[in-house]
């Protein structure tokens, strides 16, 4: 069982720097649909903090829920929502 909670954090993990890349990209690119790269970043965000929770990784955790919190649904709100 923890072969498979260790592959599927992993898989989280790469999930999450893919994300990262393409929000990042997204926002650096300054274009009109700039503001969903948000959305890629909390997605990012996200995933880091499920597969912190699986390993038990207590830094790791702290630093995406509160990425994820303050920033990046801040930014989902500024520039989506509202």
């Amino acid at each position: 069982m923890t072969v498979k909670r260790d592959s599927f954090s992993k898989i989280l993990r790469y999930s999450s720097i893919f994300c990262a890349l393409v929000g990042g990209i997204l926002l650096a690119s300054k274009v009109s649909f700039s503001g969903y790269g948000f959305i890629f970043l909390a997605l990012s965000s996200s995933q880091l903090l499920m597969a912190s929770i699986q390993e038990r990784d207590t830094n790791t955790m702290i630093y995406a829920a509160s990425v994820f919190i303050f920033v990046d649904c801040f930014g989902v709100y500024r520039w989506i929502l509202n």
